[in-house]
C-alpha cells in the first residue's frame, strides 16, 4: 500500500519475524499417531498436548508458524467477546453460557501457565471491557453484565469507561490477559519440538484420503496418520461441507504511537461500527492499537478506506504522532456463533477440525485444540457437547440458507454482471478488476513497477468469481473466503489450488 500515513503494511505481530528458525519443508514420507496441519494455536496447541501425553506428531503449515489468523489478531487474552453472554443464554440457555465461560476461562489460564512456563510473550493481566458506544446500546450492556455473572464470570456493570471519550458505560471482567501471539506460538513451537513432536513449513497439504490409514498428500510427499487434525481456520476438505457452515469475514487493524500512555485496558465496542482497542508493548515503547471495519470477504468493502477510517478514529481521541503498522485478517462464524471442534462429520472418529472461532481464536482457539485432543486421547472435556461439530439446530437454519443464498446469486450475477469494460492496459499502477486480456475474462493487475499480472477469474473451489481486495491486493472469493495472490497463489482455503496464469495481452 502505497499510502505511508498508514505505515507499515504488516501485523505488528510478524514485523521481523523473518529471522527466526525456519523449519524444512516436508520432502518424502513420515508416518506418525497424529499429523496436524496448521501451526496457528488451534493445531500447536493440539501438537503439543498429544505429544506431551506420549502421541508421535507431526505439524505441516502451508506457509509458518503463526502466519495465518493468529499471527494477525488483537490477541486479547480473554472470556469477554463483546456481546455474547447474553444471547447465549436466550439461544441455548443459561447452562450454555456457563459451558462457554468456563471453557475460555480456563482457556486464558491455560496460555498464562503457559506462558509462565517459560514461554517469553509478554503476557501481562489486563481488564477487558465492551462498552455502549452510544445511549441506545446501554440496554445490551445491561443484559450482558448479567448474564455474564449469572454464568458466574467476573464480570461488573461500571461507569466509568477508561477511554478518552464519552461512552454510555461498560461492562468489565477483571484480571483478562494479553500478549504476543507469535512469540507465544514459538514458544509452543520448541515445547512441542522439545516433546518429540516435529514441524515442516513451507508445506501445503492438498487432500486427506481415507483408508486403513490416513494419508495427507502435500506438494513435497505424504503424512501417514492414524488421526488427522485439520486446524486450518475452515476445513480445506469438502466432506462435511463446512464451507456452507461457517462464513467469512474480514477485519482491519493498526498500531499508532500516541503521546501519553494508550489505555491500560483491552476494549471493544458492543455495537457497529466495531472499534477494538488495547495498547501493545512492541520495540520498548507502548503503541495504541486500534482494530474493526469488519465485512464479508469477497465483497467490493476490501478497500483502503477501512485503515483510513480507523486512524481517523485514533486521531480523534489520542494524539497520534505515527501510524506504525497496519493489516487485515480473516476469520469465520458459525450460524449460532458458538466455534465447531470436534470430528469433520458424523462417520469419522480419525479426521478432526476446529472452526467458526468468531474473531475470538485465542481462546476459543485453545478450548478447541484440547477438545480435539482430548478426543483423540479418550478423554472427557466439559466443553466438547457446547464445541460439538456434528450439532445441529433447526433453530439456526434461517441463517444458514440466507447465507447460503448469496452463492448462487455470486455465481451467476458476478459473471453477468461484471462484463469487462476495459482492458488490462487501462489499469493504472497499484490497480486491480475484471477486465479484458487476449479477447478473454481475466483478474488483472498492474503492480507499482508497470508490471502486468493476470489470472483466471474463477475461484478454484466451487469457480464462483473472484473480486479484487484494494486493501490487500489480492483476489477474494466472495461465496466461501479463499483468498489468492495476484499470480494466483492460495492465501486462504477452502481451495487448494492456485487460480492458473491468463494472457496479459
Amino acid at each position: 500500500m502505497s499510502d505511508g500515513r498508514l505505515g507499515r503494511h504488516v501485523s505488528v505481530w510478524l514485523e521481523g519475524g523473518t529471522d527466526r528458525v525456519r523449519r524444512p519443508a516436508l520432502a518424502g514420507r513420515a508416518e506418525v499417531e497424529v499429523a496436524v496441519v496448521g501451526a496457528g494455536i488451534v493445531g500447536l496447541t493440539a501438537a503439543l498436548r498429544l505429544a506431551e501425553a506420549g502421541r508421535s506428531v507431526t505439524v505441516v503449515d502451508q506457509s509458518g508458524i503463526g502466519s495465518g489468523t493468529t499471527g494477525h489478531s488483537t490477541a486479547k487474552v480473554t472470556s469477554q467477546h463483546g456481546l455474547t453472554y447474553a444471547a447465549l443464554r436466550d439461544r441455548y440457555g443459561d447452562e450454555a453460557a456457563r459451558a462457554y465461560g468456563r471453557a475460555n476461562e480456563a482457556a486464558k489460564e491455560t496460555i498464562a501457565e503457559l506462558a509462565g512456563s517459560g514461554i517469553d510473550c509478554g503476557f501481562r493481566r489486563r481488564d477487558a471491557w465492551v462498552y455502549a458506544a452510544r445511549e441506545a446500546d446501554r440496554s445490551s450492556i445491561e443484559a450482558e453484565a448479567e448474564a455474564a455473572r449469572k454464568a458466574g464470570l467476573p464480570a461488573r456493570l461500571e461507569e466509568d469507561v477508561p477511554v478518552p471519550f464519552e461512552t454510555a458505560g461498560g461492562v468489565v471482567f477483571a484480571e483478562q490477559g494479553e500478549f504476543d501471539p507469535q512469540r507465544y506460538l514459538i514458544g509452543l513451537a520448541a515445547r512441542f519440538e522439545a516433546a518429540g513432536g516435529t514441524i515442516h513449513e513451507d508445506t501445503r497439504a492438498r487432500s486427506v484420503s481415507d483408508g486403513d490409514q490416513l494419508r495427507i498428500e502435500t506438494e513435497g510427499g505424504e503424512v501417514v496418520a492414524e488421526h488427522v487434525v485439520v486446524a486450518t481456520l475452515i476445513p480445506f476438505l469438502d466432506r462435511g461441507a463446512w464451507f456452507a457452515r461457517a462464513f467469512p469475514s474480514r477485519s482491519y487493524c493498526l498500531t499508532a504511537t500516541v503521546e501519553g500512555p494508550p489505555p491500560d485496558a483491552m476494549l471493544i465496542s458492543a455495537k457497529s461500527p466495531t472499534r477494538s482497542i488495547r495498547s501493545v508493548r512492541h520495540r520498548g515503547r507502548e503503541l495504541l492499537m486500534i482494530g474493526g471495519e469488519s465485512h464479508h470477504t469477497g465483497t467490493g468493502d476490501a478497500d483502503p478506506e477501512r485503515y483510513r477510517l480507523l486512524a481517523e478514529f485514533a486521531r480523534a481521541h489520542w494524539n497520534v504522532t505515527a501510524i506504525e503498522h497496519h493489516w487485515s485478517s480473516q476469520d469465520f462464524s458459525g450460524p449460532d456463533s458458538v466455534p465447531y471442534a470436534g470430528p469433520l462429520h458424523p462417520f469419522t472418529k480419525r479426521i478432526w477440525i476446529a472452526t467458526g472461532l468468531r474473531k475470538w481464536g485465542i481462546t476459543n482457539g485453545t478450548v478447541a485444540a484440547e477438545v480435539i485432543s482430548d478426543a483423540i486421547l479418550g478423554r472427557e472435556n466439559p466443553a466438547a457437547g457446547l464445541f460439538d461439530s456434528t450439532r445441529f439446530s433447526l433453530r439456526e437454519l434461517p441463517k444458514l440458507v440466507v447465507e447460503n443464498a448469496k452463492v448462487p446469486l455470486h455465481f451467476f450475477g458476478d459473471r453477468i454482471g461484471h462484463r469487462p469494460d476495459r482492458d488490462i492496459a487501462e489499469l493504472a499502477p497499484g490497480e486491480g478488476g475484471i477486465v479484458s486480456a487476449g479477447g478473454e475474462k481475466v483478474a488483472g493487475y498492474r503492480d507499482d513497477a508497470g508490471d502486468l499480472h493476470s489470472v483466471s477469474t474463477r475461484c478454484t473451489h466451487l469457480y464462483c468469481q473472484v473480486n479484487w481486495n484494494g486493501a490487500e491486493r489480492t483476489w477474494d472469493c466472495p461465496c466461501h473466503g479463499s483468498r489468492f495472490s495476484v499470480d494466483g497463489e492460495v492465501l486462504n482455503g477452502p481451495a487448494v489450488d492456485p487460480l492458473p496464469p491468463r494472457p496479459t495481452g
